[in-house]
């Protein structure tokens, strides 16, 4: 890995710029496309996600700040500032952070305007597949270190999918940058798709937080 944890302060940061970003109900069997894909309810957006990670995190030993902050409310196009500066604050505050976790939440929309959802099966219970989205220095954006992100995520989901086979889509390298600068572990996570329920993510972000939490340990 590209960083150690020091165990001298917070490690591990999480937050969303997407925080609205939510999910199917639960039982329902066809979609509909009309349905908001968003909440700013913190107990059913993806937020709630990336609260299960941080526990996981915590009590692995691994000091984690999870930011609940709606960045991209009410104004969609500004996300990815807010959620920069909302980092840029911990950082100062906290130097000792060695990963930036922006946990999102995918969306896949066929072309009759079902929701398309990304599953498998962990243990006989559904589990929404995740994707590590790594940005690079391709679209201008200053991102020297862009190769040790990648290179984290690259050990990371080595990990996930050998203990479970099946739970990771493949990595998306991307031209955009999304704050990944900020340290040599930042990078973005996609747990399911709009077409999953809260519940499959739930379950999927927990398998995939404790492999991790063994990774940097």
């Amino acid at each position: 890995m590209p960083f150690k944890l020091s165990y001298n302060g917070p490690e591990i940061l999480i937050l969303h710029t997407h925080a609205t970003e939510s999910f199917t109900l639960e039982g329902e069997t066809s979609y509909n496309s009309s349905q908001s894909d968003r909440t700013q309810d913190t107990e059913k957006n993806i937020v709630k996600v990336g609260e299960k990670m941080a526990e996981i995190f915590r009590e692995n030993g691994i000091e984690t700040i999870h930011d609940k902050t709606l960045h991209d409310y009410p104004n969609y196009n500004g996300s990815y500032g807010n959620s920069l500066n909302t980092a840029e604050n911990y950082l100062k505050k906290y130097p000792t952070i060695k990963m930036i976790i922006d946990v999102h939440r995918d969306a896949i929309v066929y072309g009759d305007g079902t929701k398309a959802k990304v599953l498998t099966e962990i243990d006989g219970k559904k589990a929404a597949q995740l994707m590590f989205v790594i940005g690079t220095n391709a679209g201008g954006l200053e991102h020297p270190e862009w190769k040790k992100n990648l290179c984290t995520a690259v050990k990371l989901q080595s990990a996930i999918e050998q203990k479970y086979p099946g739970l990771m889509r493949g990595i998306n390298l991307r031209k955009e940058r999304f704050n990944e600068h900020l340290t040599r572990g930042s990078m973005i996570l996609e747990v399911g798709t709009s077409g999953n329920t809260l519940s499959e993510a739930l379950y999927s972000a927990s398998l995939a937080a404790k492999v991790i939490a063994d990774m940097l340990k």
